[in-house]
């Protein structure tokens, strides 16, 4: 039997076997080695694809949450606590409790995916996605069910996208610790800017290269949420955001390692 060896494949005469490239086989071992500083919290080159995956998979599912509801956000819990607040001013008492209710879901979370972690899926990292993934389809699955309602009941979706958002935030973690929000723009353009002005003062050099590259997969998934939504209407869109978030978790899988758990509990 004559077998092909190299980083597309893996063909016999007896029948054909594609095995996907890899980013260990496309890039040189001495690219990004697991000591260089553009790494930042990521534990090699490997991890790095794995949360820039998981940040466009944190935008697209905040494109839809956004698209579907005309402007509720769910992963800016910022403005919502703002609006918990100021909008009892306005006297819009039901926006404040929602206000509060998408918090609270996103705090659940994050919480269920820090028990997954360390309870379900200890050896690996990608249970934070398949909550994400479950609460996507619940999302679909309420949408339909509520019949596109602007009742109380009208919300559920959004809030089963800010409850799986919180739960993919807890991906990348060193010793229960979140390292690499997902979500959390401010704290990656903060983190980004200082790694600029340390590069430019000649301080750091390139520790700005980890935030940029998750912005950048964020950005990409917002992208891709925005068009799903403005290209296949409001009816599909949870539906097709779903299946996104199933492919990712697919690739997560691929993506991650044993190790990546051992590490992240040693800290």
């Amino acid at each position: 039997m004559n077998r092909i060896h190299g980083p597309f494949s893996e063909l016999s005469n007896g029948g054909a076997r594609l095995a996907l490239p890899t980013l260990s086989t496309l890039l040189p071992r001495s690219f990004l080695p697991p000591s260089h500083p553009a790494l930042g919290p990521y534990h090699d080159r490997r991890e790095m694809a794995l949360g820039i995956v998981l940040a466009a998979l944190a935008g697209a599912v905040g494109a839809a949450a956004w698209t579907h509801s005309s402007g509720w956000y769910v992963t800016f819990m910022t403005g919502n606590t703002e609006q918990m607040i100021l909008k009892h001013y306005e006297g819009e008492h039901l926006l404040a409790v929602s206000a509060l209710a998408t918090i609270a879901a996103f705090v659940l979370g994050v919480m269920s995916g820090t028990f997954a972690r360390l309870r379900l899926w200890n050896k690996s990292r990608h249970g934070a996605t398949l909550v994400t993934v479950a609460a996507t389809y619940v999302a679909y699955v309420a949408d339909l069910l509520t019949n596109y309602s602007d009742g109380p009941l009208g919300v559920a979706p959004i809030l089963s996208l800010a409850f799986g958002l919180g739960a993919l935030n807890t991906s990348i973690s060193r010793g229960n610790q979140v390292q690499m929000p997902l979500s959390y723009v401010t704290g990656t353009l903060v983190k980004m800017g200082q790694g600029f002005a340390l590069h430019l003062a000649g301080e750091r050099k390139w520790v700005w290269v980890a935030q940029l590259v998750t912005y950048v997969g964020f950005l990409g998934g917002i992208i891709s949420g925005g068009a799903i939504f403005y290209l296949i209407g409001t009816h599909h869109s949870l539906a097709a955001i779903a299946l996104m978030a199933t492919i990712a978790a697919v690739v997560t899988w691929k993506l991650d390692h044993p190790r990546f758990a051992l590490q992240d509990a040693q800290g």
